[in-house]
């Protein structure tokens, strides 16, 4: 152990789709006692805030590398949704048409691996030496040893990182155990959709994951490595249930529009809509973002209509609240969000803008309305003194609205809608409808869902015990970037440059 270094391992476990206040309750309930024992005796948080969309993969993502979607060519990661079109920026005309990345569809799942881009690095690659072990993440990059998913069962989740303590010759050649072990459960998110958060089958998923690891307590005892070792536990985004459930393909079709198809080169959108929707539309190409004034006057392609004008066309979709766009002359380093808001029972639309200038760690952002402030911030005392029409950072965005509905969303906008791949208009119901709509069908008839930014997707539980090295501290607030900075830090080793997160115990 180097002198910096309070602890010599790491593991770290990822529970898909666990809102912070469900964990905790059960915690408090005396349910889950291994992972009670652990926040209780080191460093826990009710109130982590994760990224926004509050959607698997970039959420997952952003828990990996420690940081967020970004202009990929230059800073963040790649990845900004579950879903996107592969559009470049200048645009890339070495194919005709620009595929979409579903990562619904196995065969796409772990090539997210490449999809995250080289400016940004998994926890693995940010330790310069040591073990790497992946238990059934589909986000491995820098690991040397990843174990398949476990689609059946979660305890060789947890049993695979057990025995890599037991038996690490198995796993590394230099018969070392794992400097950074990362274990995944997507279980939890699985069940959520079918039967609901507070379903018994999904509460005694949690129970399971909760004996599985004091099982892995046990063994790190009896091999002696549990006094220098550290257990953190987090989750990717919460999740909510939809006040009702809509099939959106005969409003599609009733307007002209026609799902896009890349093999068959032909359609005029692409949409993936939960209670966020996210609409491509073709510009000057599919290869180019449409501007403002050809999604006012929009042709849709081989239909014979006359020019629709998109946005009316979404508001028409039942239960749609908030709009965002992007303005045409952005900049990766300077530019304009667009935000309208329908008031409920009503058709006035209010404006917004959010504002954003700058890089990664360093992006500032402002936001300013026309007239009523459709967040609610200024209902709150700290929240209203950071609506003053001056730039804030991130950490001033967190500080200020990390107990609120839509927590520091006003940073989290441009960072997705810098990307490249981002879409072109967002749209959200905030969970009063679901659509379950992907691609040109509605695919579930769930009605649980995440992906909104009230804080029943936002917030999840950020827990870091294990090893007595650890400090016993209950935190006010962090968000989900802040896990990868924070283990780096107790092992004595520093964040890659593109790491927007930061140490808890700094």
């Amino acid at each position: 152990m180097s002198r910096s270094a309070k602890v010599n391992q790491v593991i770290l476990f990822i529970l898909d789709d666990v809102r912070a206040e469900h964990l905790f309750k059960l915690m408090n309930e005396g349910k889950l006692p291994n992972m009670a024992r652990i926040a209780e005796n080191g460093i826990k948080c009710s109130n982590c805030v994760t990224s926004y969309p509050s959607i698997t993969f970039p959420c997952y993502s952003n828990i990996m590398t420690g940081a967020y979607s970004g202009y990929f060519p230059k800073e963040g990661s790649a990845v900004p949704m579950y879903h996107w079109i592969d559009r470049m920026d200048p645009p890339s005309m070495s194919k005709k048409f620009p595929f979409i990345r579903n990562y619904s569809e196995r065969k796409d799942v772990l090539k997210i691996n490449k999809d995250i881009g080289k400016n940004v690095k998994t926890i693995f690659e940010q330790a310069p030496e040591g073990n790497m072990l992946s238990s059934t993440c589909f986000l491995y990059r820098g690991a040397h040893f990843a174990l398949a998913e476990s689609f059946f069962d979660v305890e060789p989740i947890f049993k695979n990182i057990a025995y890599a303590f037991e038996n690490p010759g198995k796993y590394f050649s230099n018969k070392e155990v794992p400097l950074i072990s990362v274990g995944y459960v997507p279980h939890t998110d699985e069940i959520m959709h079918k039967k609901g958060f507070d379903h018994l089958d999904y509460i005694n998923l949690l129970i399971d994951c909760d004996k599985y690891l004091g099982s892995l307590i046990e063994i790190l005892k009896k091999t002696g490595f549990f006094a220098n070792t550290t257990i953190s536990i987090i989750s990717d985004h919460g999740n909510f249930k939809p006040k009702a459930l809509f099939n959106l393909e005969p409003f599609f079709q009733q307007n002209g529009l026609i799902p896009y198809v890349p093999k068959k080169a032909k359609g005029n959108f692409d949409c993936n809509f939960g209670s966020v929707g996210f609409f491509n539309f073709p510009g000057e190409t599919w290869h180019h973002h449409p501007r403002i004034q050809q999604m006012q006057s929009f042709k849709p392609i081989g239909i014979g209509k006359q020019s629709l004008n998109l946005f009316d066309i979404l508001w028409k979709i039942p239960g749609v609240r908030f709009m965002y766009y992007r303005n045409d002359d952005n900049k990766p380093e300077k530019g304009i969000i667009h935000i309208k808001y329908k008031e409920k029972n009503s058709e006035k639309i209010i404006n917004g803008i959010i504002e954003y200038e700058g890089f990664g760690k360093d992006q500032k952002t402002r936001y300013v309305f026309d007239e009523n402030d459709f967040y609610g911030y200024y209902k709150n005392e700290k929240s209203a003194k950071i609506l003053d029409n001056k730039f804030h950072t991130l950490e001033e965005w967190l500080k200020a609205t990390n107990l609120l509905n839509f927590p520091m969303i006003i940073d989290q906008i441009p960072r997705y809608f810098k990307n490249p791949r981002s879409c072109d208009i967002m749209v959200s119901t905030l969970g009063t409808y679901a659509f379950e709509y992907e691609h040109g069908k509605t695919i579930e008839n769930h009605p649980f869902s995440h992906d909104i930014g009230l804080r029943e997707s936002m917030i999840v539980p950020f827990i870091i015990g294990g090893s007595t090295e650890i400090p016993q501290m209950e935190l006010k607030y962090c968000k989900t970037t802040d896990m990868v900075p924070t283990l780096l830090s107790l092992l004595g080793l520093k964040p890659d440059i593109s790491v927007i997160g930061k140490s808890v115990l700094a």
